[in-house]
């Protein structure tokens, strides 16, 4: 051994086991986490037992993409710094020891093959120039980002897993079991866990499926490609492990040219003596150090300079960087500049419960698949161009396919990344009384084409979609009609009718019509909750003029100015800084404006609307209470002098005078009440 102590390679030869083992085990997490990602049995109100987004939330990529895009980082993405901090210390271990793709790749790279043996697999893992196009890919997706895209999830390796094995590979997986077994269900039931409840399509699932083989297959030729050259987390933590203090230490006097330290490289770093290692190509596999059979390289906290030829940076070109910048710029006015997102919106563009606007649908999405893996009627699909190419693989409403579920909220408890806000069922509304201050959460309208509608079209009875409306009350309901044939006799039927202001646009109608081809019935996104500007019916959209009073309304308080309105994805504009906690309240619409009291005083009146009562009491008791007295307003209220609080069922209400005078308190306490007044007539 040369002097190196034989205890000390042992040591060194458990290193990849361990890292084996901690492979499996993540591996087998996040599958078990994926298969668990929806229901196998009847529909129950309530959370999933599993955190199925942890994987998506300890993603520093998809956070940085997040915060860049949105202004704010959504609440558990924070998870993201247990991996981003130790990559300071120890490098790119997430790559090595626990991303899921990565060990797919590493298991796929494990078998040997006549295009990748003995010599070309030394020389395939000696680093390659075009190694570096991962770090021009990230900077091109974080550059889209800033400009409010989240492209990001397209190449995110973890986004893409969920994506192609969640759509393709185990609804593939299911359906090849269930048709080897003999009894169908009744046997799939003894399988458990390696079933699903129901058998799940996805438009594209082969496209999905498809990708991810041909990743896997590239392995036989490279070792890890995708993680060589195309991974922007990988390139992310390479550049963050510039400064981490755990490096490689080289002893050329103990080399003998053997060349096995590269045989297994999964990074393709040149751990070779006599060449540079390169430290943010290295995904810590440990493979180097328990190969060589002389102990000439081992890792090292604080490696000394002597021993260490280490290239720390990514040794990037400054042209390529920018032109990488450049790039995700000028892809974003490319895409917009087409129709889909701000003109001739497609009518078929049916976003789940709780989405935000389009526009800041767009920066959240990260086209992971988790809400379409989740849907217990498979009928979120990944949209193509629906949604424009800048949409591609974000969820959309396919009620062919499958019916949103009035009780059903899975869809906003898996999202990652805020594009589907967490909602209630109550708060959904469907089933019964929506919460307090809004209505029910509406996905657009149906319709019906008379032409192919039984009833109206054939004087034939139907009655399959009034019978399938899940709102209560029903928004379809059935009108008698005496209709004439063609030999003259007259027949009585039902015809059905929709009631807009009780559609919500679930779907269940268009899928349950018994014309499979193209049925009757449909839907399309037009009285959306989530879109002040596709709407159709007057007074459906909340007018924030009826909760902030006219200078008529308050004694001695002129109104000066309009009433400004902020929806969720957007209070940082207003509140910077303090936007996170109404998030977490539930808040939905933030609505304000200035008063002017005689010629002295001045204030400004905000109207926070939240999902429920509860959230305007978390937001209330969040106030300090100390200085403060009470104020009958509203069902609980607070005077400082120179501010006030109350709140009122889903609402809370903070009025802020810009001046301190003896008429202050009474003066804010006459506004308040104006505004209570309001608020009880919306």
């Amino acid at each position: 051994m040369n002097g190196f102590p034989r205890s000390a390679k042992r040591s060194w030869l458990t290193l990849p086991r361990l890292r084996r083992l901690s492979q499996a085990l993540f591996l087998a997490i996040f599958l078990v986490l994926l298969c668990e990602t929806g229901l196998r049995g009847s529909l129950q109100p309530g959370e999933l037992a599993y955190p199925v987004r942890v994987f998506l939330e300890t993603d520093p990529f998809i956070a940085i993409a997040n915060a860049l895009a949105t202004h704010a980082l959504y609440r558990g993405l924070l998870w993201s710094l247990a991996i981003l901090i130790p990559t300071l210390f120890l490098g790119r271990f997430f790559c090595g020891w626990i991303c899921p793709l990565g060990t797919l790749n590493h298991l796929a790279g494990s078998i040997r093959s006549e295009k990748k043996s003995g010599r070309q697999r030394i020389a395939s893992n000696r680093y390659k120039s075009w190694q570096s196009f991962k770090y021009y890919l990230l900077f091109a997706l974080l550059a889209a980002a800033i400009f409010g895209s989240a492209l990001a999830g397209i190449f995110d390796p973890i986004a893409f897993a969920v994506r192609s094995l969640g759509l393709s590979i185990l609804p593939a997986w299911n359906y090849a079991l269930e048709a080897l077994l003999e009894h169908g269900r009744h046997g799939a039931v003894k399988l458990g866990i390696l079933l699903s409840f129901k058998q799940a399509y996805f438009r594209q699932g082969f496209l999905f499926g498809v990708a991810l083989l041909v990743i896997l297959a590239l392995n036989l030729r490279i070792t890890r490609l995708w993680c060589r050259a195309v991974c922007p987390l990988g390139a992310l933590l390479g550049l963050v492990s510039r400064w981490s203090i755990l490096g490689l230490e080289k002893h050329p006097a103990h080399c003998e040219d053997c060349n096995r330290c590269l045989l297994d490289c999964q990074g393709g770093d040149d751990p070779i003596p006599g060449a540079r290692w390169r430290k943010a190509e290295c995904h810590l596999c440990m493979n180097c150090v328990a190969e060589c059979p002389e102990g000439g390289i081992q890792f090292r906290f604080f490696p000394t300079a002597a021993n260490s030829a280490t290239m720390e940076g990514a040794g990037l070109r400054r042209r390529k960087v920018l032109a990488g910048l450049g790039a995700g710029a000028l892809a974003i006015p490319l895409l917009r500049a087409n129709t889909g997102l701000a003109a001739e919106a497609h009518e078929r563009l049916i976003r789940p419960p709780a989405a935000l606007d389009e526009r800041q649908f767009l920066a959240r999405c990260i086209r992971c698949g988790e809400c379409m893996k989740a849907c217990p009627n498979n009928a979120l699909q990944p949209a193509f161009t629906e949604a424009g190419w800048e949409g591609i693989w974000t969820p959309v409403l396919a009620p062919r396919v499958g019916y949103c579920e009035p009780s059903c909220t899975l869809c906003g408890q898996v999202c990652p990344t805020g594009a589907i806000w967490e909602f209630t069922s109550k708060e959904k509304g469907w089933a019964g009384a929506a919460g307090a201050g809004s209505g029910p959460i509406r996905l657009g309208t149906a319709f019906y084409d008379r032409g192919r509608c039984l009833p109206w079209a054939m004087a034939t009875d139907c009655i399959v979609c009034e019978e399938w409306c899940p709102t209560s009350p029903k928004a379809i309901y059935l009108q008698p009609a005496e209709v004439t044939d063609a030999a003259g006799n007259t027949t009585r039927v039902r015809q059905p009718h929709i009631d807009p202001d009780r559609c919500v646009g679930c779907g269940a109608c268009e899928f349950a019509c018994p014309l499979r081809d193209r049925p009757a019935v449909y839907v399309t996104s037009a009285g959306e909750s989530r879109s002040k500007a596709n709407q159709f019916l007057l007074g459906r959209a909340p007018q924030p003029a009826s909760w902030l009073p006219e200078s008529s309304d308050a004694p001695g308080w002129t109104k000066a100015g309009e009433t400004r309105q902020f929806e969720a994805a957007d209070l940082w504009k207003y509140v910077d800084g303090d936007a996170e906690r109404y998030l977490r309240a539930g808040v939905r619409r933030t609505f304000t404006a200035n008063y002017r009291y005689g010629e002295v005083l001045e204030a400004v009146a905000d109207v926070h609307l939240m999902n429920a009562p509860a959230g305007a009491a978390s937001i209330f008791e969040s106030e300090p209470s100390s200085g403060s007295r009470p104020v009958p307003l509203g069902d609980a209220g607070r005077s400082y002098g120179q501010s006030l609080t109350f709140r009122k069922g889903p609402f809370f209400v903070r009025l802020t005078a810009y001046q301190n005078t003896p008429e202050t308190e009474r003066a804010l306490v006459s506004l308040g009440q104006a505004i209570e007044r309001r608020l009880g007539r919306g």
